[in-house]
């Protein structure tokens, strides 16, 4: 549980890093972990948010429930391949905006581990 919670910490650090605007891709497998507690960061430092995986749905109503909260609109989409939110990222970033792959789950509903994961976003990165 300990690793759990400093894995959304971190998450929630990796936000607060910038001050520029934010198009965060988000999501991955399900390890039963609360969004609740990220969908106030992500409402206040977000610009778009684009989401993957079996978490997809959890972050997208924890979001969601806080931006009713907030009275706040936020665009928010769910992709099916990670080659796609990294189409999705390029497409709404504008110069200055910092495209943060900050995933908040595990790597293993669709890539062998993390290490995995990181290498083919910088592969998809790098073919822009």
């Amino acid at each position: 549980m300990i690793q759990q919670v400093l894995h959304l910490q971190e998450h929630y650090h990796g936000l607060n890093a910038f001050d520029e605007n934010i198009i965060l891709i988000a999501g991955g497998y399900d390890k039963n972990l609360d969004y609740e507690p990220l969908a106030k960061p992500i409402v206040e430092k977000v610009k778009t948010l684009i989401l993957i995986g079996q978490t997809s749905g959890k972050i997208f109503d924890a979001v969601k429930k806080e931006l009713e909260i907030q009275n706040k609109e936020l665009p928010i989409y769910i992709c099916d391949s990670l080659e796609e939110t990294v189409k999705l990222g390029e497409k709404f970033s504008k110069p200055g905006d910092v495209v943060l792959f900050s995933p908040a789950s595990a790597s293993f509903d669709m890539f062998k581990d993390f290490a995995d994961r990181g290498n083919q976003f910088k592969n998809l990165v790098n073919k822009l």
